[in-house]
């Protein structure tokens, strides 16, 4: 009787420079390596003494948070050599397949070099406006963080907003460069962006049934024996693709500034402040968004206005009040 061998599952270590990268778009990188195998190890390095909210994001999101604290000569460094430790220790330790190192620094270069000279594939991530190229071509695959988009989606009960926005991640995860994905890969990956995915427990006997069912994507079954096929819905991909709203993109907006204050001081230029707006909202240049300006970026929301001014050519943080 022949029998059918199963393929060893590709294990994952994810490894943060959180001060360089932050945690705003990790989800949608777990999301995108979801499809490369199983994560194993989520470590976040930072100084995590006085990280107040960012606790919670982390439990959120799985990861084990790395305490390197930032005294003596060594400095900020501390976190990028502790990093660099673990994935070492990992690497001879571990049977970890895939390191995906999340940080726009080119100080892991030797770091990214070592893991693939040792077999590894090493994927990185990072934000587009910082990362060197030397780092990119560097890695098997890069990933961009600035090009994750919030999904929504209404009209519906809130288990069913949470499958639906669930299986949207998944099929943008794995589809394919026709835009396609068979349904056991989606399926697969369903269950790995969230373990309590149960087709069952929303009403369908089958999870073909489910996928007909939504309005969200398209399903071709195939003529004979054989998986079906999944797309995302032309209507829905449209939906997805429409800019960061306010709300989202002035948070992420804000933190960008707080860490290019701690690197030029008391103000931002303005040349530097309008190139991370343009990055976060997903133009080239910011003229060349709805805003035009710094000024009109910050009369277009409040979240910013309160915190920043504009005098010149600068930006300059407003004092707490």
């Amino acid at each position: 009787m022949e029998t059918t061998r199963q393929v060893p599952e590709t294990l994952v270590a994810a490894l943060i420079d959180f001060e360089n990268v932050g945690l705003d778009s990790i989800q949608w990188l777990f999301d995108q390596i979801s499809d490369v195998g199983r994560i194993i190890v989520r470590r976040a390095y930072a100084d995590w003494s006085d990280a107040g909210n960012r606790r919670d994001q982390l439990l959120e999101l799985g990861i084990e948070p790395i305490q390197q604290f930032h005294g003596g000569p060594i400095g900020k460094n501390s976190s990028d050599i502790r990093l660099a430790i673990d994935a070492v220790e990992l690497l001879h330790q571990s049977p970890i397949d895939t390191f995906v190192i999340v940080s726009s620094d080119s100080d892991f270069i030797p770091l990214v070099n070592k893991l693939r000279a040792a077999g590894k594939t090493v994927i990185g991530a990072g934000r587009k406006a910082t990362a060197p190229r030397t780092l990119i071509i560097s890695c098997d695959k890069y990933y961009y963080l600035d090009q994750s988009r919030k999904i929504e989606v209404t009209g519906k009960t809130e288990e069913g907003k949470k499958s639906d926005t669930l299986l949207i991640r998944a099929v943008q995860a794995t589809m394919d460069e026709q835009g396609k994905v068979v349904g056991s890969k989606l399926h697969q990956t369903m269950q790995r962006l969230d373990p309590s995915f149960d087709f069952r427990a929303l009403g369908y006997a089958t999870f073909t049934k489910y996928l007909e069912a939504s309005p969200m994507v398209k399903v071709k079954r195939p003529r004979g024996p054989g998986d079906v096929i999944v797309e995302v819905d032309d209507s829905t991909l449209s939906t997805l693709e429409q800019p960061l709203e306010t709300g989202v993109w002035d948070r992420e907006l804000d933190r960008r500034w707080s860490e290019k204050l701690a690197k030029y001081g008391h103000s931002i230029p303005g040349p530097v402040a309008a190139m991370e707006a343009a990055t976060v909202i997903g133009v080239n240049k910011l003229k060349d968004s709805k805003y035009k300006t710094l000024q009109g970026l910050l009369e277009s929301s409040e979240y910013l206005n309160a915190r920043w001014s504009r005098e010149g050519n600068l930006i300059l943080k407003r004092a707490p009040a």
